[in-house]
């Protein structure tokens, strides 16, 4: 009688377990209609969530009752899932989120023990659970970040010794002959379930280290925000906590922070985020022990006590960005990414070569009055000269330059109009009349200066008839001839911008020479030619 009774409870019990788990019906929290950046940040939502719950204790050091919380790659698409367990007790969850195109996929909610289960060779979750001799799995198929419960098997076979027993083979619910629960229980049989959720204990997400704030995102840490409010405040962003690294200074993170004065950056950030240091007024110091692999814009605007950078080590493997004479350049010295807010130089030409004045690149310095941009700037980003009160003048050579810039702002500008409201400029465009410059500036009403001349695209060509040659290297001896008597000049503007060999601002007999030995190259050498610049750079 009581073998009876027990077979009873336990083919009532072997009945509710064989409910069906289903992605849908779960009690954790959804994020469907959120977009994130990366897995790095969805995860850490989620974990924030669950660290500010009262279902979670991941402070309890206890391993069978503490919260735990793991990284695992299910399907091997080089982005893991993540399982966090609520405690490794009968009644403990495990909740396990994927990440595909920027969103968190449904969850499932595993019932036992706070574990899931995972094949190494299979893209399957596995709800596996043994009590009492009854045995319960359900599999669920992870595809693009969608799990898909495939089919669910429970028996209660472990109980045959007692005689008695009922024993009931069931699939998806529903019972079924012992022949056929086998057969299909035989394909998933080879499956190696490996338990997985109850990894990782940390006491919270955000820790303190040195007067910063630290945020624990899976694979790395991010530095948030300094931790203190103390004056004269120097802080170095940690290489790493634990044995994690920092790899990022969060965006705004230590804006505004007018008790800094010096920051050391670690040698594993990779991402200094927009306006990370913006309005730091009196940080004076900005050192770089590695090389990060992004710069984000305003990064560093309106430091205005900052008259340079400093580090860069050039031995880092990733080698982004190099710093000269306390600016940042990209390392093959193509675009300027950002110039001091605190440089007290009044006039800046940009260095022969670069190409791009990225976002942003001068905003906020207090003491430049006036920009020359040659002809090899092809490419003026967003903001690049924005909000520098002190500037007067913006002289821009190329012709064909791009400048960035959206309806709603100007990317030269020196005030701002609150009537408007829009960043206004009230200094001077110096440019050529059909040239690009030229519109941007005219559809803005901004006050422009022309240059004369038509733009000469070949340096050397001051007879624009698109070679250098003798006929270039006469016409600047005739030049210079004028000059160096004190007799007016025949050349317009663009012509002394092409005949301005060393770009020392002089046409002179250097200039013609150097014309004449670029001719001689040209016409005795035959194949593809290098420019002028090209070819006195091999002759050095």
């Amino acid at each position: 009688k009581i073998r009876k009774i027990t077979a009873a409870f336990s083919a009532a019990a072997l009945l509710t377990a064989a409910l069906p788990v289903t992605a849908e019906a779960v009690e954790a929290k959804t994020y469907d209609k959120i977009l994130f950046d990366s897995w790095q940040d969805a995860y850490h939502v989620v974990l924030s969530d669950c660290y500010g719950s009262e279902e979670y204790n991941f402070a309890d050091k206890d391993i069978t009752s503490g919260s735990r919380f793991e990284l695992y790659d299910i399907d091997h698409d080089r982005v893991p899932e993540l399982f966090v367990s609520q405690n490794r007790g009968r009644s403990g969850r495990c909740v396990v989120y994927s990440f595909y195109n920027n969103k968190l996929s449904q969850p499932v909610v595993l019932g036992t023990y706070g574990n899931a289960f995972a094949d190494p060779n299979a893209h399957y979750l596995v709800n596996y659970d043994r009590h009492m001799g009854e045995v319960s799995l359900t599999y669920f198929k992870l595809e693009k970040g969608v799990f898909t419960r495939e089919i669910s098997f429970n028996d209660n076979s472990e109980l045959k010794e007692m005689g008695e027993t009922n024993i009931v083979y069931m699939i998806d619910g529903k019972e079924v002959s012992e022949t056929k629960y086998v057969q299909e229980k035989e394909k998933y049989d080879h499956m190696e379930l490996i338990a997985h959720g109850r990894k990782t204990q940390l006491d919270a997400l955000d820790t303190e280290k040195d007067n910063v704030i630290y945020s624990y995102f899976s694979d790395h840490y991010t530095a948030l925000c300094p931790s203190t409010t103390q004056k004269n405040l120097s802080l170095t962003i940690a290489d790493s906590i634990g044995d994690i690294s920092v790899t990022e200074i969060e965006q705004n993170g230590f804006r505004d922070s007018d008790n800094l004065v010096s920051v050391t950056i670690g040698k594993n950030v990779r991402d200094v985020k927009n306006s990370a240091f913006e309005n730091c007024k009196s940080l004076k110091t900005v050192n770089f022990t590695g090389d990060p692999g992004r710069i984000g814009p305003r990064a560093f605007a309106g430091c205005t006590s900052l008259e340079a950078f400093t580090g860069m080590d050039s031995s880092n493997i990733h080698k982004t960005y190099k710093i000269v004479d306390g600016v940042i350049y990209r390392t093959d010295m193509g675009d300027l990414v950002a110039y001091p807010s605190g440089k007290k130089d009044t006039s800046f030409s940009i260095p022969k070569g670069i190409q791009a004045i990225e976002p942003n690149a001068f905003t906020g310095n207090a003491y430049i009055e006036d920009i020359e941009c040659p002809e090899w700037v092809n490419t003026i980003c967003e903001g690049a000269f924005a909000e520098c009160p002190a500037l007067a003048e913006v002289a821009i050579y190329n012709a064909e330059a791009n400048i960035m810039n959206k309806n709603t702002e100007c990317t030269v500008c020196n005030s701002f109009d609150p009537k408007i409201p829009l960043n206004t400029y009230s200094g001077v465009i110096l440019t050529y009349t059909d040239s690009t410059a030229f519109k941007w500036a005219d559809e803005r009403g901004l006050n422009i200066v022309l240059l004369t001349g038509k733009p000469i695209k070949l340096t050397g060509d001051v007879s624009n008839d698109g070679k250098v040659d003798a006929v270039d290297a006469s016409r600047t001896l005739a030049e210079y001839a004028l000059t160096s008597t004190s007799k007016d000049p025949m050349f317009t503007f663009a012509q002394r911008r092409a005949g301005d060999i060393d770009k020392n601002g002089t046409v002179d007999a250097v200039d013609a020479s150097k014309i004449l030995a670029y001719y001689a190259y040209t016409s005795t050498t035959s194949g593809e030619h290098v420019n002028i610049e090209q070819f006195l750079s091999m002759a050095q």
